[in-house]
């Protein structure tokens, strides 16, 4: 569900101010969606990760009902987090209870372009940072994750 929060003012057919805006309303799932991320490079761009797939979703166009790219299920582990890269525009995390996922829409989206298996516990916490080298001004990026 996407909406709205912005306060609109009133107008002359109405006295009161719009508060609340439903926009979408789609993909009904049985489960709650585990990760919400907007893209940093195209703003309509927004991801949602459920346990067995992932979903990319274009909030630019008021017509779409459906995501513009779903995820084939994964039946080996489920999925726990995500993420946009913050320096690559077709580059998406997902966590999963036994690693992760790099997707990179530019080489393929069938399926990952790599796959880590690692974790010896389910990843509930990943945050991706970009900073630059103060010394050298080259751009480092960091990725933490947990359980």
């Amino acid at each position: 569900m996407m909406i709205d929060w912005t306060i609109k003012p009133a107008s002359e057919e109405s006295k009161f101010a719009d508060n609340v805006r439903m926009t979408k309303d789609s993909e009904r799932n049985y489960r709650p969606t585990l990760a919400l991320e907007r893209s940093p490079f195209y703003e309509d761009l927004v991801l949602t990760v459920h346990d067995f797939h992932f979903a990319i979703w274009k909030t630019s166009i008021e017509t779409q009902e459906t995501p513009i790219f779903k995820s084939a299920n994964t039946f080996s582990s489920h999925n726990t987090c995500g993420a946009f890269s913050p320096t690559r525009p077709g580059v998406i995390f997902i966590t999963k209870t036994d690693g992760i996922d790099v997707w990179d829409f530019v080489d393929q989206s069938n399926k990952p372009s790599l796959t880590l298996t690692f974790a010896t516990s389910a990843i509930t916490y990943f945050k991706l940072q970009s900073t630059r080298d103060k010394k050298t001004k080259q751009r480092k990026q960091y990725m933490a994750y947990g359980d």
